[in-house]
């Protein structure tokens, strides 16, 4: 039971670190790019996210100067990737067990 528990924390910590890191990246645009976040549309609530996953708007971005807003970027872009590899990993792992047991 306990490395259920184990494994739910572990999952719930990547989450939250995920989370975070995409909401500072988005106001670091929104703050440091007024121009770009305005090519974007201003994006508000759940539209904010699925306008930032658009080629138009990966193209943009790419254009993005500032030191700060690119330090974000890569940090959102190694937590997104921490927390995938994580749930790919787990779910292999069940399913390995789960197929020997």
């Amino acid at each position: 039971m306990w490395i259920i528990s184990i494994i739910a924390v572990l999952w719930a910590v990547l989450m939250l670190r995920s989370v975070v890191a995409e909401y500072r990246y988005y106001q670091a645009v929104r703050e440091f790019e007024p121009a770009i976040w305005q090519q974007l549309g201003a994006p508000k609530g759940l539209k904010l996210p699925m306008v930032f996953v658009s080629k138009s708007a990966n193209e943009q971005l790419k254009q993005v100067n500032n030191s700060q807003v690119i330090a974000l970027a890569t940090k959102h872009r190694q937590a997104g990737k921490l927390f995938l590899g994580y749930v790919v990993l787990v779910l292999v792992s069940s399913i390995v067990f789960f197929k020997l047991a």
